[in-house]
């Protein structure tokens, strides 16, 4: 089997941008994966940065039978040498994504049938990318819907191709993108580093407001976790 792991960003690399690529990198290897960082605007030029996570599907990465999409502010928790593309599972849904394929289902663009992945990680073997891909029309214009910052993007566009071709639904674990500030970060497989602060620093695990998330990476970082 040829794997990859891809991660996005569009714009001057950060200091956490840069030690995530590491991170990622390190892991893809361990597990007999190639890694590359996509940069620009490779799925459509005229979308939003995080839109262009969509270019998963694009016919470039037909050589490789499975390929991973993952934020660049995500972190394998620390030797894990578990391999996720053995693991059953396209993305994650949790409480948040289920809000947004609500909103979706009210605007009558995918049904309750239908998948919905938070846009942190994809993952897809070669038919299901080309089958996602065969529900792309000529005209574009349909994108223009989720072409604003925090309004879909990404994940509107998925999850519209993924209704017009009837995609099954499966989930993956949501330890495999757990967010940095929840309860437990130890039994994390995967960390998505973000910016609320996490809840231990003031003794629980309520959310502690926010920071840089460079600074909850270092916190994790001291307690060992990655």
């Amino acid at each position: 089997m040829k794997n990859i792991i891809l991660q996005h960003f569009d714009g001057k690399l950060r200091e956490l941008d840069e030690l995530s690529m590491e991170n990622i990198r390190t892991y893809a290897h361990g597990i007999g994966a190639e890694y590359k960082l996509v940069e620009g605007k490779p799925f459509r030029e005229h979308l939003t940065g995080p839109s262009q996570k969509a270019c998963i599907i694009n016919e470039e990465w037909d050589d490789y039978d499975n390929v991973l999409m993952l934020d660049i502010d995500v972190f394998i928790r620390k030797n894990l040498r578990e391999n996720i593309f053995n693991v059953k599972g396209h993305g994650i849904h949790g409480t948040w994504q289920k809000q947004l394929k609500n909103k979706l289902i009210a605007l009558g663009r995918i049904s309750a049938k239908d998948p919905y992945w938070g846009g942190s990680i994809y993952k897809f073997n070669k038919e299901e990318r080309k089958l996602l891909r065969s529900a792309l029309p000529k005209d574009d214009s349909w994108m223009d819907e989720y072409n604003k910052a925090y309004n879909f993007e990404d994940e509107g566009i998925l999850a519209e191709l993924a209704s017009k071709v009837k995609f099954p639904t499966s989930y993956l674990d949501y330890s495999w993108n757990q967010c940095s500030y929840l309860p437990d970060p130890g039994s994390a497989k995967m960390i998505h580093v973000r910016t609320k602060r996490p809840g231990h620093l003031n003794g629980t695990w309520e959310n502690g407001g926010k920071r840089p998330k460079i600074e909850n990476y270092y916190d994790l970082k001291l307690m060992g976790i990655i």
